[in-house]
């Protein structure tokens, strides 16, 4: 990737590895990700042509690591506004009427070249995305993440936490509804779930065969381009939320698969969309687990409890070339209690106007 190092490019390709968790951090921690010490040279004179998905497992853990998920909240951001690179990927409209100070207004189709041509990402602790409600940033983070930028994060429910001027998106993504769509397991429905898997003794070689493979290329080339092919795309692309996803559901259900991506067992059995299926984070999209039982001729929709995890997820099964989409708000979105989200709202400052330190207005802290 240009002006990046090679052994930060790994780091994204390791990042990928294994990366998908949950919206907690309970998981199996090992330790650090093997792809911080590899070679981008050597890994590329070795092997020019590996699926992404190879290369992802064998270059690196994050699935497992103790960073995931690449989250930080408000409090965080206002206490570090002033050392952390603020990238917000709203329309120029609505950063006008408020963003963070010292928030740069960004395209997410521009993000690759502004964080290796007009700004170092290199030359910062952190680089947090910012978006309206964390949906499309938890996507993008993803993508950024994947494509080699290992100091990425999104900001938790975006601007929506920051400043209450911006809540409303939050507060109508928590509702409930859908009954007709969803079913509560009993034990008997986990224990077939659970034998749907058979622990497989092929080869890495022979699992690979069975994921998509994007078009060979030099491993550096073919990450950077991709990323920036998902980077194009329209948000609808890749968000789905509860009332597009359960009207197309129920139009035709055998065109996709839910895939509860959670390390909650105890939440599934409770209730779960049905016809979906059990995937825990930070295990079961795991190459050598579960990564290959999922369609390739399905759109898959995954969902956690906010939608910030399911969006890092469907943003790496996407670079391997899947189809998916991430569920928006995730369950919250047809069985959440709208009261809740207050907890999460805050007034901290905000400018107005097209620039990231000198504003019309500012708004203070209440």
């Amino acid at each position: 990737m240009k002006n990046l190092k090679y052994n930060k490019l790994i780091i994204g390709v390791a990042i990928v590895t294994l990366f998908i968790t949950s919206c907690n951090r309970e998981g199996n921690y090992k330790g650090k990700a093997v792809g911080r010490t590899a070679n981008m040279d050597s890994l590329i004179a070795v092997s020019k042509t590996k699926p992404l998905a190879e290369l992802y497992y064998e270059h690196g853990n994050f699935v497992n690591s103790k960073d995931f998920p690449p989250i930080v909240n408000a409090s965080k951001v206002f206490k570090h506004q002033n050392d952390w690179l603020l990238i917000d990927i709203r329309n120029a409209i609505d950063y006008e009427k408020g963003h963070i100070r010292g928030a740069y207004n960004v395209q997410k189709y521009r993000l690759i070249d502004y964080l290796t041509q007009t700004r170092n990402a290199d030359a910062y602790p952190k680089v947090v995305i910012i978006d309206d409600d964390g949906q499309l940033a938890a996507y993008v983070t993803g993508i950024l993440r994947y494509a080699g930028f290992d100091n990425v994060y999104m900001l938790y429910y975006g601007m929506a936490t920051w400043n209450s001027k911006f809540s409303e998106p939050l507060k109508k993504g928590y509702k409930k509804g859908y009954d007709e769509f969803i079913e509560k397991a009993v034990e008997k429905n986990t224990e077939e779930h659970h034998k749907e898997h058979v622990e497989s003794h092929k080869s890495i070689d022979e699992l690979i065969k069975e994921v998509p493979k994007l078009a060979d290329s030099l491993p550096s080339h073919l990450i950077e381009q991709h990323a920036r092919i998902l980077l194009k795309k329209e948000p609808q692309v890749t968000l789905v939320n509860s009332d597009e996803f359960f009207k197309a559901y129920k139009e035709n259900p055998n065109a996709y698969l839910p895939v509860f991506y959670m390390d909650n067992e105890k939440k599934f059995k409770e209730a779960h969309i049905k016809g979906a299926k059990l995937y825990k984070s930070r295990k079961d999209l795991s190459l050598d687990t579960k990564l290959t039982e999922l369609p390739k001729d399905k759109q898959i929709v995954l969902y956690c409890k906010t939608g910030h995890t399911s969006g890092v997820a469907a943003a790496y099964l996407n670079m391997l070339g899947y189809n998916a989409k991430s569920l928006t708000f995730g369950f919250n979105s047809y069985e959440g209690d709208a009261k809740v989200v207050e907890d999460y709202i805050n007034d901290y400052p905000l400018l107005e106007g097209k620039t990231p330190f000198e504003a019309k207005k500012s708004v203070k802290k209440k």
